[in-house]
This record gives C-alpha cells, structure tokens and sequence, in this order.
C-alpha cells in the first residue's frame, strides 16, 4: 500500500462512502432475506420441473383424446368458409342485410292483406318458399 492511499477505515470516514456502507447494512435483512429465498426456489426446481413435465403430458394425452374433435371443428369452419363463398350465398346474404337495413330504416309494418298481397309478388314466392323448406329440414333433423 503506498503513502497516498487511504486505508479502508479511513475511507469509510469520508460522508458518501459511510452513507453508502449504512444504507447497505439497513438492507442487509432484504438481501439475506432475498438469497434465502432464491436458495428455497433452486432446492425446488426439481419438483417444479417435474410437475410442468406432468403437465406437459397430461396436456399431450388430452390434446390426443381431442384431436378428432378438432379436425371435426376445423373441418366444419373449411366448409362454412366454401359455402359462404359461393356467390348465390353471397347475393342471399347481402339481400337479407339489404332487407334489414331497409325496414330498420323506414319502420315498415305490414298487415294481413299485405302479406296476401306479397304473395303475388315471385321473389317473395321464392323466398317463402325456401323459408317454409327450411323450417321443413330442421323439424325433420329434431327427431
């Protein structure tokens, strides 16, 4: 050591450094408190581990289990996607939403003679028909 430097006692008479030395011995309770703790989760790593790894493959086995039921979902959202593509799909869908706005629009009613008075009418002959067809299939899918 040579004649200049300080020692470490008289270092520690300087302000900041003692400062510094006092503010780590009040903390000196949290950092044994925070290496204790991390001691605790490093003795436990292997119990976690092997419960994640459980999970894992408890996940795998349900994952399997239900695999045929996501290709059942997967498959029906393909072909709901293919039906709603086709274009007579499409032009019906986009009638039904026209139709909508426009009632909504104009707060149109009807009576009984203007329904039999929209019977003459094709489109609306047309489109009861699919109605009535339709209701028709899903009585008949009930049973």
């Amino acid at each position: 050591m040579s004649y200049h430097e300080p020692t470490l006692l008289e270092g520690l008479t300087v302000g900041e450094a003692k400062e510094q030395l006092s503010q780590l011995i009040d903390k000196l309770e949290m950092v044994n408190f925070l290496l204790s703790s991390l001691e605790e989760l490093i003795q436990r790593i292997p119990f976690i581990l092997e419960s994640i790894s459980s999970e894992v493959i408890r996940f795998r086995e349900k994952f399997r289990e239900s695999e045929d039921g996501i290709k059942g979902v997967v498959e029906l959202v393909y072909n709901l996607m293919e039906f709603l593509e086709k274009e007579n799909v499409a032009s019906f869908l986009n009638g039904v939403l026209e139709a909508y706005k426009e009632v909504k629009e104009h707060d149109y009613r009807t009576s009984i003679t203007g329904i039999v008075r929209a019977m003459t009418d094709p489109d609306v002959q047309r489109a009861l028909a699919f109605v009535l067809l339709a209701l028709k299939k899903m009585g008949s899918s009930m049973r």
